[in-house]
């Protein structure tokens, strides 16, 4: 089991305001409900990307931190720092690769758009940075429901090691809200 997400945000220097997204109350509701520890961080240039990779890369955040979380807007195979404009994924993969900060985590980029790519892409970045998964929108994406589909898969990534069975349970996630008994007269 994973114990812990690392989140980087552009927060508030996103260039869009409609439909914004904020990661920190999620963050803070998987504490509270599941006792998920975070560290979040509001990040605006690649600069700071390097850093905190450099920092996440050190062995004192390894088998602490099993998700890296980045919410930001994006583009097909971007993500768009302020400070630095559309980042290609492979300059994320160069980067992660270089300080190992992925190796052994999950990777999650909530940003339409952003796998909106050849497979290809996705495989070299997973394979070159040694992350157990790469996943993420291939879409626009409304914030409430990507809101609620992070909450689900995040729960899903603490409770299962296996990856075909978090796939099925997030395929299967209908019939787990019908458990809830929801009803709507």
């Amino acid at each position: 089991m994973e114990k812990g997400i690392i989140c980087f945000e552009t927060g508030q220097f996103n260039r869009r305001t409609e439909n914004e997204f904020y990661a920190l109350p999620l963050l803070e509701f998987l504490k509270s409900a599941r006792g998920i520890n975070f560290i979040y961080r509001s990040i605006a240039t690649l600069q700071d990307l390097r850093f905190y990779f450099e920092q996440i890369g050190k062995s004192s955040y390894k088998n602490k931190y099993g998700i890296v979380y980045f919410s930001f807007h994006g583009s097909p195979e971007t993500i768009y720092l302020p400070g630095s404009g559309n980042i290609p994924l492979s300059t994320i993969m160069e980067e992660a690769a270089a300080t190992q900060a992925f190796k052994d985590c999950h990777i999650h980029f909530s940003a339409c758009e952003t796998l909106n790519c050849e497979d290809t892409v996705i495989r070299d970045l997973k394979r070159n940075t040694g992350a157990k998964s790469v996943s993420g929108y291939s879409e626009e994406v409304d914030s409430v429901l990507a809101y609620i589909n992070e909450l689900a898969y995040f729960d899903q990534l603490f409770r299962f090691s296996s990856k075909a069975t978090i796939k099925k349970h997030m395929e299967d996630y209908q019939t787990q809200l019908e458990k809830l008994g929801f009803c709507i007269y």
